[in-house]
């Protein structure tokens, strides 16, 4: 995959969109409908480090705090898959996440050549939802226990 430059985004001047570090894995704390992972998947951060793509994985801070990571990472020519791990402070610095998150989508999008991007929702958070549907993914079918702790999620895509 093309590496994917940080966009020049209006934010706050307490937020920025930086290329995701183990660091802010390690200082990112979880929201309360993300904690229960860390039950449920051993070494939850590293499962994230590990999935996360150099040059196409990302860090939203917000006052000096991690407040959320995401990127996309490819499964084959043309299909790539968005993931998000919302920390406690996003909802004060969402729209700001989500201009960020829009454009370097977009361009991973046109850059990669990507002609379908998903992201599984867990369907109880309200969070992840609305952050899918304001990058314009669009629900394609819910998921039966699909999550780790048995939870229902929404498979969503965008073309």
């Amino acid at each position: 995959m093309a590496l994917v430059q940080l966009p020049q985004v209006r934010m706050g001047h307490d937020e920025h969109i930086v290329p995701l570090t183990y660091h802010h894995l390690t200082r990112i704390q979880l929201k309360k409908e993300n904690r229960d992972f860390v039950n449920v998947i051993p070494n939850y951060l590293d499962y994230v480090w590990d999935h996360a793509v150099e040059g196409m994985s990302w860090a939203g801070i917000g006052r000096g705090k991690v407040v959320s990571a995401f990127g996309i990472r490819p499964f084959w020519d043309g299909v790539a898959e968005m993931w998000l791990v919302p920390g406690e402070g996003i909802d004060r610095h969402a729209i700001s996440v989500v201009r960020a998150s829009k454009q370097l989508t977009d361009t991973a999008i046109e850059n990669n050549h990507i002609k379908r991007l998903q992201i599984c929702v867990n369907s109880n958070n309200d969070t992840a939802f609305r952050f899918a549907k304001a990058l314009r993914f669009e629900v394609e079918s819910i998921m039966r226990k699909y999550g780790p702790d048995g939870s229902d999620y929404y498979m969503m895509a965008r073309f």
